[in-house]
């Protein structure tokens, strides 16, 4: 095991993390909530000017909804009946639903959608949820490999558990963990064009998209079944193809930001994966100190490196922050907390931002305590 590289504070600028928000960027949050789980998205503005929002897993409470409430005093995100277009429970374990039912209690009448695995436990606070959820007569789904839904011009696509490992979840020795709900979320996913004399063709952008893959806390095991289902596929060479514009070649897996899963475990990252992926940002939700569990482990880390830049034996490699990784529970070289992160993700074209909010895991969301990490060169 060991601790994240140190950010140099010089690299860090303050700033007006809200300014920097354009209507077009989807603004992704990792928040520093210790051993567990949070993330809010905050969606492009749709035609009606306003945003709406995806949250994935609720560790804790409180700090989530004092972040929403914030987001909202801001004008980031609008005060909206159907503000949560998708709430997402990746797997039933504490420290991914341990707020997720008071979450619900506080704004079930702005949540949408409700998806999670059905992986079914025993603990009073799975049981909690479940009770929000019928008492509230939310909308719930528990999507597979596929599953997909559209949100304006946002594409959420569940990549895992496949079908398979769902078919096994009483019986058959598939823990939570590989229970996990993994999402690919891209944008703007499709357009419709008018073509004068033509009918309206649906276009696929292909390369004119951003994305980001959220790892939850899927395992190898599941994994596996994802590079399966989401294949690398090469362009073909045939002019015909090329003429035709026919298997040009796509890798489904391909992000700009992922959020690594299980908090960087040693079973939850492959070197195939983090290649496939191929990130601009990698988030690590991890606790200071390394926790109980000593996450984020070496071996995942090195990992997540190797991936990011390939070296030989001998060769210097750079540092974390300069690959793009970005933990949760990191500091700066002076020591200071850098704490929940803040990816800002444009259209293509413009550069990702990390911003981060120098917070503990206990504490609130300061949005104008904000720091961007100044890219190298």
């Amino acid at each position: 095991m060991a601790a994240p590289d140190p950010v140099p504070a010089a690299r860090l600028t303050p700033g007006n993390f809200l300014a920097a928000i354009g209507d077009e960027d989807l603004v992704h949050f990792t928040l520093n909530v210790g051993d567990g789980d949070t993330q809010l998205l905050c969606l492009p503005k749709g035609r009606d000017g306003g945003r709406r929002a995806i949250v994935v897993d609720v560790a804790t409470p409180k700090k989530l909804p004092a972040l929403v409430l914030a987001l909202e005093a801001a004008k980031v995100l609008d005060d909206r009946r159907d503000l949560f277009a998708l709430v997402v429970a990746t797997h039933p374990h504490l420290d991914h639903i341990g707020g997720m039912a008071e979450f619900l209690e506080q704004f079930h009448d702005h949540v949408t959608e409700f998806w999670e695995p059905g992986y079914y436990m025993t603990s009073a606070t799975y049981v909690n949820v479940m009770n929000a959820l019928e008492e509230h007569a939310i909308q719930v789904t528990q999507p597979t490999s596929g599953t997909a839904k559209f949100i304006g011009r946002v594409r959420v696509q569940a990549l895992s558990p496949s079908i398979a490992l769902r078919n096994r979840f009483d019986t058959y020795g598939v823990d939570p963990n590989n229970a996990s709900i993994t999402l690919k979320v891209e944008f703007p996913a499709t357009r419709i064009v008018d073509v004068p004399g033509e009918q309206r063709r649906y276009v696929p952008l292909r390369d004119k998209t951003r994305s980001l893959v959220l790892g939850a806390d899927a395992q190898t095991l599941s994994w596996s079944y994802v590079l399966v289902d989401f294949p690398d596929l090469e362009p073909s060479e045939n002019p015909i193809s090329k003429r035709l514009e026919m298997a040009l070649g796509v890798d489904a897996l391909s992000a700009d930001v992922v959020k690594i899963s299980h908090h960087g475990s040693k079973h939850g990252v492959t070197l195939e994966l983090v290649e496939r992926i191929s990130p601009k940002a990698s988030i690590v939700s991890s606790v200071a100190g390394l926790g109980k569990y000593g996450f984020p482990h070496s071996v995942a880390q090195d990992c997540i490196r190797e991936g990011l830049q390939a070296t030989t034996s001998g060769q210097v490699r750079s540092k974390d922050f300069e690959l793009g990784i970005h933990y949760t529970s990191g500091t700066d070289d002076a020591g200071a907390p850098l704490g929940t992160v803040g990816t800002i993700v444009p259209p293509p074209g413009k550069p990702v931002q990390v911003w981060r909010f120098g917070d503990l895991p206990g504490k609130k969301v300061d949005l104008k305590n904000a720091r961007r990490l100044v890219p190298s060169g």
